[in-house]
């Protein structure tokens, strides 16, 4: 199986396998070609492939007439931030994510910091389709500007926008993975910019990643253990671009990546009125919360440029999703995972309450979450197989197949950063939502 993934927001594959120095020029000379004149700012995570990748992306760029400011490793939040900062055309953030290691991926990112929107995204997959590229007849190449620090500018300002006198008051202690991703040492600026004392593990920028790069309770064991063992007020596990986060309470319970967001919106709405936006395989968590406040939740696609730009086209105030990634308007329209634990911080130490306190105040729900592998020109097929499981229950189709059953709702649906099969349930009762969960496996892998 060629694992391969296009989508409006840009590629990703294995490096060498589908992922190629052909395909990576390709993609980004369409960038390059559709992007009006301005600097282009290129930054990547610590993959091994992280180096080839962006030179690559940089000759391809510097090709189309753009100057180029070249990053290093710096996380997608951070570069996104400094898009506006440097007032740049775009910029490209090769990384992967959640991805495993042998994985990397271009994302590109649009003048005003967000991911391409679907427009743009159909214009770049045209341009590259066409292989209509605008490469220049350079009698000298435009420069390559190497930016030493960039992240001291995104933490100025981050420090500026968070509540640090009471969080350096509150003297907390916190456990932090990064995961050496793009986030490690840098997690040593952001608590310095806190007044928090860090204790972090995983913290080499070094590409090798000592479990999965996703924060999910079961990466999260050794924060877990440092938790309980250092009696530290929370822990944090971040992804390798530090677009998502999973939290530890002091307890050492790892908390499912779902309430990430029901937690920071529950401090958040009390402030900013407004409507808040996530996605169809999110918890509905977030509609407890949201509910208190008598403020309507909006629903849309899986995927950070479909939530962020509904965000921007609703005039909301949080967006986020179930993968532990959210935006405040009010910050930048990004998945921050530096914004998300200052807030989570903050919360704490206003309100005074332990983060086992807070997670209690939380709606109780239980979802789910499977997947299977499947050929790439199967997938929505065996989708819409699914219909046959629940032939008389309202379903929603705006991303796969959301079945709405009277205690349980079942979502079957493409992935798009993966050639896989997502079956998600959730329910007040944990069993009814595995039962789901299994029958939809059982009843797809029949079919494959």
């Amino acid at each position: 199986m060629k694992l391969l993934k296009l989508n409006l927001s840009g590629v990703r594959g294995i490096v060498g396998e589908t992922l190629t120095p052909e395909l990576i020029i390709d993609f980004s000379s369409a960038f390059g070609t559709m992007q009006p004149p301005g600097p282009i700012l290129v930054g990547r995570d610590p993959r091994k492939s992280g180096p080839m990748v962006q030179e690559a992306v940089i000759s391809a760029l510097l090709s189309t007439g753009h100057e180029v400011i070249n990053l290093g490793i710096c996380p997608t939040p951070v570069i996104q931030f400094l898009v506006r900062h440097y007032r740049a055309a775009g910029a490209v953030s090769i990384t992967a994510g959640h991805n495993p290691g042998e994985w990397n991926a271009l994302t590109f990112i649009n003048s005003e910091g967000t991911w391409l929107n679907e427009f743009q995204g159909s214009e770049l997959l045209d341009i590259y389709h066409l292989g209509r590229f605008a490469h220049k007849k350079l009698k000298k190449s435009p420069p390559v500007m190497t930016e030493l620090n960039p992240e001291e500018i995104y933490f100025s300002w981050l420090r500026r926008r968070i509540r640090t006198d009471e969080i350096g008051r509150a003297r907390f202690k916190v456990v932090v993975d990064p995961c050496n991703g793009a986030g490690a040492l840098m997690v040593n600026k952001l608590c310095e910019a806190l007044g928090c004392q860090l204790i972090a593990i995983n913290n080499e920028p070094s590409g090798y990643f000592p479990h999965d790069p996703e924060p999910r309770p079961r990466n999260a064991g050794e924060v877990a253990s440092l938790v309980r063992a250092t009696g530290a007020d929370a822990g944090f596990l971040l992804n390798s671009d530090v677009s998502r986060v999973s939290l530890v309470t002091e307890t050492g319970e790892t908390l499912s990546e779902e309430y990430t967001f029901p937690t920071v919106a529950s401090y958040w709405l009390k402030q900013h009125r407004g409507p808040v936006v996530t996605n169809l395989s999110t918890s509905r968590m977030i509609d407890g919360v949201a509910g208190k406040f008598n403020l309507p939740v909006i629903r849309t696609r899986v995927g950070q440029s479909a939530v962020i730009q509904t965000m921007l086209q609703e005039d909301a105030v949080l967006a986020g999703e179930g993968s532990g990634g959210l935006a405040a308007r009010e910050f930048h329209p990004a998945f921050d995972g530096f914004v998300t634990i200052a807030l989570v911080l903050e919360m704490m130490a206003v309100e005074q309450k332990k983060l086992s306190e807070i997670v209690r105040t939380l709606p109780r729900l239980h979802i789910v979450k499977d997947k299977i592998l499947c050929p790439p020109h199967r997938l929505h097929t065996l989708v819409t197989e699914t219909r046959k499981l629940y032939p008389m229950a309202p379903v929603n189709s705006l991303d796969g197949l959301l079945f709405d059953l009277k205690d349980v709702w079942v979502q079957v649906r493409a992935s798009s950063t993966e050639p896989m099969i997502r079956i998600i349930a959730e329910s007040p009762s944990e069993l009814r939502a595995r039962v789901e969960v299994e029958k939809v496996v059982a009843f797809l892998n029949r079919l494959l």
